[in-house]
């Protein structure tokens, strides 16, 4: 996978327009974890780096709320801790964001139709982001497979940040019959940067903190 871009923190300040103190007031508060601060040797000395599109989308969205919530109200927004609260169908068909197609997809494979744990939300919003992507129905299939048999507790831990990937590995040889080269999917949850052979094409991955992060700001604006 390509490595993460970077941007150093004097260019986020003069990108977003904050201060030095308000950008280490919100890094106090928890709004931005300490992990994205990366330390790098440069012509100058040693300067902090951050991946520029997680920190240019936090910002936004701290700006976004910081007017009508208090920083405590934004840090438990923002952070992956898991709600312990369930939804009945109803509720979970009235969310804007996800589609019937996508729920009742997700109750054929789970075979029940409520209540859903918070967990269950953030799995059906990955669904509904794998959805737009060229997947082979057994992609989709692996990667449901693969979320519902991880420990979701270290899926929302604030020191990791998981992302989910499919990827598909050409085979060797030639099939005259088939329309398309034979190929063998496979899906896995890593945290650290991760690398193929070039015979391995990835073909969709989701950062699962955004996802969290993204479903709690949603349910807390209903």
């Amino acid at each position: 996978m390509a490595e993460e871009e970077l941007i150093s923190k004097k260019e986020v300040l003069e990108l977003t327009g904050i201060s030095y103190g308000q950008f280490y007031r919100w890094k106090r508060e928890g709004l931005i974890p300490e992990s994205w601060f990366i330390r790098k040797s440069t012509f100058t000395g040693q300067e902090t780096f951050l991946p520029k599109q997680k920190i240019l989308e936090r910002i936004e969205k701290i700006k976004a709320l910081k007017d009508t919530k208090s920083l405590e109200e934004i840090a438990q927004l923002l952070s992956p801790e898991l709600k312990d609260q369930r939804f009945t169908r109803e509720e979970v068909l009235r969310l804007s964001w996800l589609s019937r197609e996508v729920l009742e997809y997700y109750e054929a494979i789970r075979r029940e139709s409520g209540p859903f744990s918070f967990r269950e939300l953030i799995f059906l919003a990955v669904i509904e982001t794998l959805r737009t992507r060229k997947l082979e129905p057994e992609e989709l299939n692996l990667a449901i497979s693969t979320l519902l048999s991880s420990d979701f507790a270290k899926l929302q831990a604030k020191e990791f940040a998981w992302t989910l990937v499919i990827a598909r590995k050409e085979l060797p040889g030639s099939f005259a019959l088939v329309s398309r080269k034979p190929h063998l999917s496979f899906c896995l949850l890593y945290t650290q940067e991760c690398l193929f052979d070039p015979q391995t094409q990835p073909v969709a991955k989701v950062e699962l903190s955004k996802i969290l992060e993204d479903v709690k700001l949603k349910l807390g604006a209903l």
